[in-house]
């Protein structure tokens, strides 16, 4: 059975994967969300809540950084 933590971390680990992707594709670092961030959590199968404390703790990480819709991918934080 899947801890609370077990979740976050997968949810985590999958909003990462879904900003690295949007990288990738997109050939920035920096970029504007597509989407509102309840499209967002809601495409990644999480609530709100979840992706606010993602993007908090990916924040914290220093992997990101966020400005309203805009995020910033910091690679050196890998």
């Amino acid at each position: 059975m899947e801890t609370l933590i077990d979740l976050l971390l997968d949810a985590k680990e999958r909003l990462y994967a879904y900003l690295l992707d949007w990288e990738r594709d997109y050939q920035s670092s920096t970029y504007q969300l597509a989407m509102t961030k309840g499209e967002v959590a809601n495409w990644l199968g999480i609530t709100p809540a979840t992706l606010s404390h993602c993007l908090k703790q990916l924040v914290t990480e220093g992997k990101i950084s966020v400005q309203g819709r805009q995020i910033t991918i910091h690679h050196g934080a890998l």
